[in-house]
């Protein structure tokens, strides 16, 4: 039996880590100063943001559940184990290439490239789009948490994506209130790789704890 807390914890923590990263928020801040967007404009575009993030990453979810649900209930729960364990693997290189992969990150310089890019491809008008585009990519760390919620049945899917998507907004939010009164320049000098080595050791250890213990 698949622990229903572990892989609730879960999805709020992969949420919270990868959107607590600099790369997502940061990057929006600076976005904000350089199109000189008001408070609750930034807010608003950055709310935009978490919501399109949290929509692509659980489409790809629940398509990943769907062909799921092809197989039969005992094929599905056959499987657990096997993803169980890929958690545990894939989780650990994926951690460990992070943590060895680390680069000084330049905010403002990458925004400013990105727009002048957006300029070029989307015009003057649109060029916003080749920035936000990054942000608006789904979360891949998130589908072994759906894959292992499927033999659970649907309603625990659901409760799963809407778990993750509120933690998901909520820190994103957070991080651009915390960037806005000047508190969040401590945050931005965490490499992003940190928290995606840190989503990597959770997928592990919660891998590891259905193997053990589920």
């Amino acid at each position: 039996m698949i622990p229903e807390a572990t892989l609730l914890v879960a999805a709020a923590t992969v949420g919270i880590l990868h959107m607590s990263a600099p790369d997502h928020w940061a990057t929006l801040l600076m976005l904000g100063r350089v199109a000189k967007w008001g408070r609750s404009r930034l807010i608003g575009v950055g709310l935009m943001t978490g919501v399109g993030h949290v929509a692509f990453s659980v489409a790809l979810g629940f398509l990943i559940l769907g062909l799921g649900l092809a197989f039969t209930a005992q094929v599905s729960t056959d499987i657990v184990e096997a993803v169980a364990l890929g958690m545990v693997i894939g989780g650990l290189l994926y951690g460990i290439k992070e943590l060895r992969s680390r680069k000084e990150e330049d905010y403002e310089k990458e925004t400013l490239d990105e727009l002048a890019k957006g300029e070029d491809k989307f015009g003057n008008r649109f060029r916003y789009f080749a920035v936000l585009g990054a942000a608006l990519s789904p979360d891949l760390a998130i589908l072994p948490i759906f894959l292992l919620a499927m033999p659970i049945g649907l309603s625990f899917a659901v409760a799963t994506a809407i778990v993750f998507g509120l933690a998901s907004i909520v820190a994103l939010v957070f991080f651009l209130l915390l960037g806005m009164t000047g508190l969040g320049r401590a945050f931005e000098r965490i490499p992003p790789e940190y928290n995606d080595a840190l989503v990597g050791f959770v997928i592990a250890a919660v891998g590891a704890y259905i193997l053990f213990f589920g």
